[in-house]
């Protein structure tokens, strides 16, 4: 009988790849126990949509404005499901002690967090692939997308990451940050192109909501998703923004979960509170 050796770096220990691809999978392991909530929550957010979408039609569904601001809601489906799952795990391990004893693994702590939205981004992935699909039979809903529209749906996808990354960080910092999530994915939600498209707002208000996350990802994908080659979301301005945001992001929240984690250490914050 043989068995499957696992990979080890120079050290002897395992490899920090080996020990993000173990976190995937408990991650996703962990998703499969908790399918009911996710079920809820996308089930919400889709009547939400329709909900909104009957009373901006007067009483009908309007299928026109359904084609621009469904890859909104695809994206914050993606956002939340980071930002809630994300937070509420990484909260669990801290009051259940388990992250202080996860702190004893040969994993870093990139390593760690990074394995963690990966398996949500995944859960986020399988969500928005339901809901696409059902909308599209059930109001016939006609895309014929460029080729090169996996290029900004991918690039949402990382922005989606940064942004949960952030709101753990943020978790590991501020004990009470449950609320604080559901301000946050509400914005998402109502400015991030999902009730209207986000080009008919003002100019200043559509320069401030392009900070949000998704959002500018979103009218790159439009773009896109109309037939339009990536490089009319080039010119548009939309795809570089896009990719300067999704560094910023996830730049940032790794930066902030590092520190904040250093400083719980130091503080005794890593157990329960």
């Amino acid at each position: 009988m043989t068995t499957a050796a696992t990979p080890v770096g120079a050290t002897g220990t395992p490899s920090q790849t080996y020990l993000w691809a173990n976190e995937v999978a408990k991650g996703l392991r962990l998703a499969k126990r908790r399918w009911g909530m996710a079920v809820v929550g996308i089930g919400m957010n889709a009547l939400f949509y329709v909900g909104v979408n009957f009373f901006i039609g007067g009483g009908r569904i309007v299928t026109e404005l359904m084609i621009l601001t469904l890859p909104a809601l695809l994206a914050a489906t993606i956002a939340s499901t980071l930002a809630i799952e994300g937070s509420g795990g990484i909260a669990e391990e801290i009051n259940g002690g388990t992250l202080e004893q996860a702190q004893l693994s040969a994993a870093s702590a990139t390593t760690d967090v990074l394995g963690r939205v990966t398996a949500l981004a995944l859960q986020g992935l399988a969500a928005t692939a339901v809901l696409g699909i059902a909308f599209i039979a059930i109001f016939g809903l006609h895309y014929e997308p460029h080729p090169s529209a996996i290029v900004p749906a991918l690039l949402i996808v990382l922005d989606a990451m940064g942004y949960g990354l952030v709101v753990i960080a943020m978790t590991v910092r501020v004990a009470s940050i449950g609320a604080i999530t559901h301000v946050f994915n509400m914005v998402i939600l109502f400015f991030g192109g999902t009730i209207v498209p986000i080009a008919i707002f003002p100019d200043a208000v559509e320069a401030a909501v392009r900070l949000v996350p998704t959002a500018v990802g979103v009218q790159a994908l439009n773009t896109t998703l109309a037939g339009e080659p990536l490089a009319a979301a080039w010119a548009d301005g939309t795809l570089p923004l896009l990719l300067a945001h999704t560094a910023v992001f996830i730049t940032v929240g790794l930066a902030a979960y590092s520190r904040n984690l250093r400083r719980a250490k130091r503080e005794g914050g890593v157990g329960p509170r």
